[in-house]
């Protein structure tokens, strides 16, 4: 038996500190939960806090033009799911690693591997050895295995990954579907249009004025407009880089970056999807790193870092401060505006019934569903809009060109 410290909430909502034996850190958990209990941090007696052991992988300089084949999260979800099958077969660790690793197609993931099951022999555990790959394994991968192996929950963490993984790609993959063909019409229109000012209205001007004959309107209107495009071109060309350099310089700075994804999330639409992906994000890492073990201001700490957005990882942070000053976890996030009353009410009965991962997920669940269809809406009123816009241009073009023709066919009748 071994002794643990935890800080934990009742269901009145008081801080208990105490002390508990239990056989390992996944008994302990379960015997606070039991105990009607929501775990806000644990750790071994004479060890340190779980929010110092968790810590932000350092941050490595890599050369500017290393050719080095990143490794994508479906192929990320394929090893996790392939690694707890085979441990929970009873595999040891380092067999397992070394006999995916020799299967493995992709050149970067081999060799990422490889370097791994050698500090694994070197007696370094797991954890760590993935940490010093961050380009690869991100704090959240890190924070989850290092508690598995503390509890001996890795295969079920692994598969509780890469279901995580493996809902984020289909995400990601629907989005990319519905607004694929959107975008490569609004493509094929600036290609046409810029195809059209630079080399085909410039041949008809020069053709035109060989005859002796009076433009329509339109036409002359069309060539003007042509005619100060391409005289004029860099203030268009600049008109869109500065502003696009300068945010970028700007979001450099702290305040910089905070002042950007705060308007982006005042967009009309685009903010809220943004918003709705983002806490989608928090709730699905937060409900996967509580099942792993993870007290909960720890895996609040990581979990706001990867949520993608400054403001949403700010009041995260400042929630979880005031559940450290002894706040309900629903009860802190209601204080902070950026925080949907939905979450706020789910999580309160989340705390309530002591089930707070499984309410996390289907929140997530529904946000992402919210994002999906958001999307898909705005996509089928997008498309008939770029189609009769390109519509209208061409037909312009078109009869800007004809026109004048029209009229040199009659005078030379």
């Amino acid at each position: 038996m071994a002794g643990f410290t935890y800080v934990a909430r009742n269901q009145a909502g008081q801080v208990v500190r105490a002390a508990l034996d239990a056989a390992d850190r996944q008994d302990a958990l379960s015997r606070l939960r039991a105990m009607g209990l929501i775990v806000v941090d644990l750790a071994a007696q004479g060890e340190a806090p779980a929010a110092a052991s968790v810590r932000p992988a350092a941050k490595t300089r890599r050369p500017l033009f290393r050719m080095e084949k990143s490794i994508s999260t479906s192929e990320k979800s394929v090893f996790c799911r392939q690694l707890s099958i085979t441990v929970n077969a009873g595999m040891p660790l380092r067999d397992a690693l070394e006999s995916i690793a020799n299967d493995m197609d992709h050149p970067t993931f081999r060799k990422v591997l490889l370097a791994v099951v050698a500090r694994l022999h070197q007696g370094e555990s797991f954890s760590h050895s993935i940490e010093r790959f961050p380009q690869h394994f991100s704090t959240l991968f890190v924070a989850l295995v290092r508690a598995a192996e503390e509890s001996g929950s890795l295969p079920e963490t692994l598969d509780q990954l890469a279901g995580y993984m493996e809902r984020s790609e289909k995400l990601i993959k629907k989005i990319k579907a519905v607004t694929s063909y959107p975008m490569f019409i609004l493509v094929f229109f600036l290609i046409v249009s810029v195809v059209m000012t630079a080399f085909v209205l410039p041949k008809f001007m020069d053709s035109f004025k060989g005859f002796d004959v009076v433009l329509p309107p339109l036409t002359r209107f069309v060539f003007g407009m042509n005619a100060f495009v391409l005289g004029h071109w860099y203030w268009f060309v600049g008109a869109i880089v500065v502003p696009v350099v300068s945010a970028l310089l700007y979001r450099r700075n702290p305040k910089g970056r905070y002042n950007l994804d705060a308007a982006v999330l005042k967009l009309p639409f685009f903010g809220v999807c943004i918003r709705e992906f983002a806490l989608a994000r928090f709730c699905r890492n937060l409900s996967i790193m509580l099942r792993g073990g993870v007290g909960i201001t720890t895996a609040m700490d990581i979990t706001s870092a990867v949520s993608g957005n400054v403001v949403i990882v700010e009041s995260m942070l400042k929630a979880k401060e005031r559940i450290l000053s002894g706040e309900r976890i629903a009860a802190s996030l209601a204080k902070d505006k950026e925080v949907p009353k939905l979450i706020i009410r789910m999580v309160g009965v989340g705390e309530e019934s002591g089930r707070l991962p499984e309410v996390l997920d289907k929140v997530a669940t529904l946000y992402e569903e919210y994002v999906e269809n958001r999307i898909v809406t705005a996509t089928s009123m997008f498309e008939p809009v770029v189609i009769c816009l390109f519509g209208g241009v061409v037909l312009v073009l078109v009869l800007a060109i004809y026109l004048p023709i029209f009229t040199v066919s009659q005078g030379v009748k």
